[in-house]
Parts: structure tokens; C-alpha cells; sequence
């Protein structure tokens, strides 16, 4: 075959893949802007269905909402109506949704066959708008099913939507579920879980409490990173993994963190000596240890965390003389740090004092500058 017929055949395909996506993605906009005009006209429809049985939902209007949430376009139909109505009047809406938490049921039964991307839609309305507490026991092993079994997407919703509907015991038991099964999970996620939980915190404390030793490492840094934010947990059991030396590294972060964020007092001393360790390979614990001293001012914490400007981590010097200015030292406070040897902490010292300078000045200028725009002309 001759080299101009090869090339002529190239160029023919490639023109014909051009042509290909060319006609695929106007398909694709067509589709799509068929599917929203087809979505806006279905929840007008069911807006108008709503607005009848707004005050009673009838058995027959259960059924037509039932039988409309069947489809994609009637649950995002479903959740305009329902954002709208919320926007006119929430006492309302809210007797609405408890009039038809029924349905909920009975769709869970329905997506529970459904592929995954059903079923994370189907989680995020039950996470927005279904109103039953407690949960319906099916409603609620419908979502650990797909926390257990589905994709990534559909495990977050349905985590999510547990921390709104669900029980304690729910939410605890869906968290190990994603810790047992091995999947990957951001150990954010199941802080923000946790946080989210529209019931009692200190249940859901209870039953994570019980579960603590059968979760893995990051998990329970999350979970005590979830105490501090909460204001939970029982100090001395957060002291106690601190002090645990198999424990690892995230988890014995996040209990520092802890004590920095609640005042403790049997925790001083293990802060200050994890500030003070000098060990390079350990000076992850130095530095978030500098940080929490702030909440423990004494002379003591003052003569470690200038030991800690000398450190060779740049993280650890400069939480010190954070922590350090946040004392009201002043930089005659500090004169045998400036007059010293090493230029490494005088450096970090004045570029701290310095920073906190201007910004003071700062400040102050646009203070001025607001008070300049407030007279009258």
C-alpha cells in the first residue's frame, strides 16, 4: 500500500472521531437540557400536587409522590419543590414532611435494589427531608447496608445521613462498619459524621466509647478529634492514650490537641516534656506541644519553649514563640534569647515581635480610617 493512501486513511478516522464528539457532546447538551426542562416541568407538577396536601397528605398523594420518586428527576422534582416551600413558610413544610415520612419507607425498600447511584441520591433526601424520629429500624439498615456495600459516594451519604436521622447506636455501628470492612475513608469524614449528629451527643459519646479499642489509628484520632470540637470526653481516658507510647502518632497528636483546646491540669506536665524533647525524629510532638502550653502559662512552660527556639524543626520555633508572645512577653522578657549564641531563636523572636508590630499598626490605621468615613461631611 502506498504511504498517500495510508495517510489519507489516518486522516479519514480522525476526522471521523472529530465528528464523532462533535455530534456526542451536542447530544449530550440536548439530553441535558431536555432533562431540566423535563425536571422544572415535573416539579411544578408536583409542587401543585404538594401544595393540596401541604396541610393533610392524603393516601392517594402518598402514592403519586411515591410513585413519582421512583426516578432521578422526581427526587431532584421532590427537593426544589421542598427547598421552595421551606423558603415560604417552614411550619408548613415541616407538617408536610412528617405527614409523608411513609413514603420514606416504603422507597427504601424500593432503591435498596438500586444501583449505587440511586442509592446516594436516595440518602441525600433522607438526610434533608425525612423527618421520623426515631428513624424507621428499615430506613436505617438501608443506609448501613449501603455504608457497608456502596461506593464511596454512597457510603458518604448515607454516613451523613445517618448523623441527621439515625440513632446513636446507627451512626457508632456505621463508623466501625467502614473501620471492618477496610475501605478507604478520610478520617475527616467521620469527624464531621460525628459533629453532625442531630442527637444526643453524649449517646453517641457512649457508644463510640465501647467501640474505641476495635477501631484502627486514624480512626481514633477523628474520634478525639471530634471530642475536642464537641467539648467531650472524659480527660483523664484522653491523658491516658497521650501517655500510651503503642499508640501512634496522629492518635497521641490529637490529644494534645485536645488538651490545648480544654485546660487540664494533669496534662501540663506531659505537654511540657513532650516540648521539651529535643529528638528530631520527634518533633512532630514538640511542635503541636508548643502550641497547646498556651493554654498553660507558667515559668516552667516560659524556660522550655525557649529551649524550643533552638530546635532545628522550623515548625517547633515558631509555635514556641507564638506561644510565647501569646504570654505578653515582651522582648526584654526574652533578653538572654536575643543576647545569645544561637541566631536561629533571635531571628524567630524578632520576626514574631516584629510581625505582631504591624499588624498592631495595621490595625490601628484602619481604625483611623473608619473613624475618618464616619464623620460628617
Amino acid at each position: 500500500m502506498r504511504i498517500e493512501w495510508i495517510i489519507a486513511l489516518y486522516l479519514l478516522v480522525s476526522v471521523m472521531m472529530i465528528l464523532f464528539n462533535f455530534g456526542f457532546l451536542a447530544y449530550e447538551k440536548l439530553h441535558a437540557r431536555r432533562f431540566d426542562v423535563r425536571t422544572k416541568r415535573f416539579a411544578e407538577l408536583l409542587g401543585q400536587e404538594i401544595e393540596r396536601n401541604a396541610e393533610f397528605p392524603t393516601d392517594e398523594h402518598k402514592r403519586t409522590l411515591e410513585r413519582a420518586m421512583h426516578r432521578m428527576a422526581g427526587m431532584e422534582s421532590f427537593d426544589l419543590t421542598m427547598e421552595r416551600l421551606v423558603r415560604e413558610g417552614s411550619d408548613k413544610s415541616e407538617r408536610y414532611l412528617h405527614g409523608i415520612a411513609a413514603v420514606f419507607g416504603h422507597l427504601t425498600y424500593y432503591f435498596a435494589k438500586k444501583d449505587d447511584l440511586h442509592r446516594a441520591y436516595f440518602a441525600y433526601i433522607v438526610k434533608r427531608w425525612y423527618r421520623e424520629r426515631p428513624a424507621g429500624d428499615m430506613v436505617e439498615q438501608a443506609l448501613l447496608h449501603s455504608v457497608r456495600e456502596g461506593s464511596f459516594y454512597a457510603r458518604q451519604n448515607a454516613l451523613e445521613a445517618l448523623a441527621q436521622v439515625g440513632s446513636a447506636r446507627a451512626l457508632a455501628e456505621a463508623i466501625a462498619t467502614l473501620e471492618r470492612d477496610g475501605e478507604f475513608h478520610s478520617p475527616k469524614l467521620v469527624t464531621e459524621a460525628a459533629l453532625a449528629f442531630a442527637g444526643e451527643p453524649t449517646e453517641l459519646e457512649d457508644e463510640l466509647e465501647v467501640r474505641l479499642a476495635r477501631f484502627g489509628a486514624q480512626t481514633r484520632a477523628a474520634l478525639v478529634n471530634y471530642l475536642r470540637m464537641a467539648g467531650l470526653g472524659d480527660p483523664d481516658r484522653v491523658l491516658a492514650l497521650l501517655r500510651d507510647g503503642r499508640e501512634g502518632l496522629e492518635v497521641r497528636l490529637a490529644c494534645i490537641r485536645y488538651f490545648m483546646r480544654r485546660h487540664w491540669p494533669p496534662a501540663e506536665a506531659d505537654l511540657i516534656k513532650l516540648a521539651a524533647d529535643d529528638d528530631p525524629a520527634r518533633w512532630e510532638y514538640a511542635a503541636v506541644a508548643a502550641t497547646a502550653l498556651t493554654n498553660y502559662p507558667s515559668m516552667k512552660a516560659v524556660e522550655v519553649l525557649k529551649g524550643c527556639l533552638s530546635s532545628p524543626s522550623w515548625f517547633v520555633r515558631n509555635n514556641a514563640a507564638k506561644t510565647l508572645y501569646g504570654y505578653g512577653l515582651s522582648l526584654e522578657d526574652l533578653a538572654d534569647v536575643l543576647d545569645g549564641s544561637d541566631a536561629f531563636a533571635r531571628d524567630m523572636v524578632t520576626y514574631h515581635w516584629e510581625l505582631k508590630r504591624m499588624e498592631e499598626e495595621e490595625r490601628e490605621r484602619a481604625k483611623r480610617g473608619q473613624g475618618k468615613e464616619a464623620e460628617p461631611a
